[in-house]
């Protein structure tokens, strides 16, 4: 449900997220709802959340914007959940912390939060067979009912989103930019539902894609997760960083074993050596992603895979 009081927050200038977050931890120490905050006076408010008198100001003037925001995504059915939001993701609030986005704008299945999860991430001009394997693993993947989480970039992103809704299984799209600025891409016309699917941004709804915010993106794609999946990677960009702040909050990180890696993937063997557990193939080159499925029902299983043939 759309708070238009909660959304004051977020249009205000000088509030972002560390503001939301004060307000979660005063609203639940009091026991009080955001519009108890916005009807007090601005020195209260600026004395109860340790901010400014005119950040207070800013949030108080900006009920009007507030109010419009909050027809726009209801016209759009976007909801928002936020930290003291009983639906608000209890895997993200445990793994990120006081790093948690304090405002999730979500649309579609806002169940999905809920189920078993494996993220994704690769290169976007991933090779071939690096969109091969990632088409396989989500197929496998859809059929144990485990949820595809990635962030809706071109190569293996879309193509992880595509699989996992074409073959049945659901998937969560964390955005770069705000939810408003999501468009839906032509090839996820015939496979997408509101069933099969949750669109996800810790943004403003307004605002433009902004490189920097990948990071903030990627770590809520693991946080998400139970166990990531690292296709392809150079040796910068954004993979590798996804791939680090994987292994930063200590989620299972699952590597693509190629025999001869290409340059998409030169630094899946850097991975493998810091602790990635390198996923390979059968006979038939089929992704073995038992140990993946092993860590998703029983998390204390992170030892590494049993020999495989190499892609």
């Amino acid at each position: 449900m759309i708070d238009s009081a909660l959304l004051q927050f977020v249009v205000a200038q000088g509030a972002g997220d560390a503001t939301i977050r004060r307000l979660a931890d005063f609203a639940a120490r009091e026991g009080i709802s955001p519009d108890c905050v916005v009807g007090m006076q601005p020195s209260e408010i600026a004395s109860a959340l340790g901010i400014s008198d005119k950040v207070a100001i800013n949030i108080l003037a900006s009920r009007e914007a507030s109010c419009r925001l909050a027809d726009e995504l209801r016209s759009q059915d976007i909801d928002l959940v936020w930290l003291f939001d009983p639906r608000y993701p209890e895997k993200l609030r445990s793994s990120l912390g006081k790093e948690a986005p304090p405002i999730l704008f979500v649309k579609g299945n806002i169940e999905l939060f809920t189920r078993p999860a494996v993220g994704f991430c690769g290169a976007r001009n991933a090779s071939e067979k690096g969109l091969r394997v990632t088409e396989l693993s989500t197929r496998i993947l859809a059929e144990e009912q485990v949820c595809v989480i990635s962030g809706y970039a071109s190569g293996v992103d879309e193509t992880a989103h595509r699989s996992a809704m074409a073959s049945g299984g659901t998937t969560i799209m964390v955005l770069v930019d705000g939810i408003l600025r999501f468009h839906l891409r032509k090839d996820f016309r015939d496979v997408m539902t509101s069933e099969n699917s949750l669109v996800v941004s810790q943004y403003p709804p307004n605002l433009a894609w902004i490189g920097r915010n990948a990071m903030k993106r990627n770590k809520t794609i693991a946080g998400l997760s139970d166990a990531v999946i690292l296709v392809e990677s150079g040796a910068s960009g954004g993979t590798y960083a996804a791939g680090m702040e994987t292994l930063r909050q200590n989620c299972p990180l699952f590597v693509v074993d190629f025999a001869h890696p290409g340059p998409s993937a030169e630094a899946n063997p850097f991975f493998i050596e810091r602790g990635g557990i390198p996923i390979r193939g059968n006979g038939n080159q089929q992704p073995n992603l038992g140990k993946v499925l092993e860590v998703i029902r029983n998390p204390m299983q992170r030892h590494s895979c049993c020999e495989q043939v190499l892609f």
